[in-house]
């Protein structure tokens, strides 16, 4: 903050230091990330790509102590580009099954959205706390991103963009392009996005859920089974 001004870095400088770094922090990798300045900005005041990093909150102090010189090396070999891969945990506080998918309600229904046998979105409680389960595939079935209980993990090369912070995270095919948005920093938790089943794409929009063959579903609410959304034979 500078004479109660908060700094905020621009979205597209942002944006190009996540690409840069693989989404995540330079040095470890972790995805909640802060964007430091190697040139200090009180020595000047920017925010040229070149001359800035993306860390995380416990990276950012011990590498701003180091020599400008093993600062820049830090960002020239970043972890998740070196790796080819982003790990991580989604962070997020909520205590029950309700989800607000497309817009439409979700309450204790372990599996949101099913393609033939595979749950495509789900959900579970494990020692009181919510767990969300989604797997994202390309045009050809194959993963794109995968979220595991939380644990969320991709290859740096398939998405355009990954932004993620405390109880938010969002994922895009390409600019304006969104493939899936997580929000649950509010008590109505949210999924929002377009998600490919095979050919298909199944869009999960602020007020609707769009299947296959335009086919749409608004303010409907789900409670109680084990599967929302079924599209394909489960055998």
């Amino acid at each position: 903050m500078t004479n109660g001004y908060v700094r905020r870095t621009p979205a597209g400088v942002e944006r190009a230091l996540r690409q840069e770094a693989g989404f995540g922090c330079a040095r470890c990798g972790h995805p909640y990330i802060e964007y430091h300045h190697i040139i200090p900005y009180a020595e000047e005041q920017y925010y040229r790509v070149e001359d800035m990093v993306a860390l995380c909150g416990n990276c950012h102090p011990p590498v701003s102590k180091l020599g400008r010189d093993r600062q820049y090396a830090i960002k020239r070999d970043p972890h998740n580009v070196r790796k080819g891969i982003l790990r991580g945990a989604l962070e997020f506080d909520k205590r029950d099954l309700v989800f607000r998918v497309g817009g439409n309600w979700y309450e204790n229904t372990p599996i949101v959205l099913q393609f033939f046998h595979i749950p495509i979105i789900s959900c579970t409680l494990k020692e009181g706390q919510a767990k969300v389960s989604l797997n994202l595939l390309d045009p050809d079935g194959q993963p794109l991103l995968a979220v595991e209980e939380n644990d969320v993990s991709f290859r740096v090369d398939d998405l355009w963009d990954f932004e993620y912070a405390h109880n938010f995270a969002v994922a895009r095919y390409g600019p304006r392009d969104v493939a899936l948005r997580m929000d649950f920093r509010n008590a109505e938790a949210t999924i929002e996005g377009k998600i490919w089943l095979g050919s298909q794409q199944v869009k999960l929009g602020p007020s609707e859920t769009t299947l296959p063959g335009h086919k749409t579903i608004t303010g409907c609410k789900f409670s109680g089974g084990n599967v929302g959304i079924q599209i394909g034979d489960p055998g």
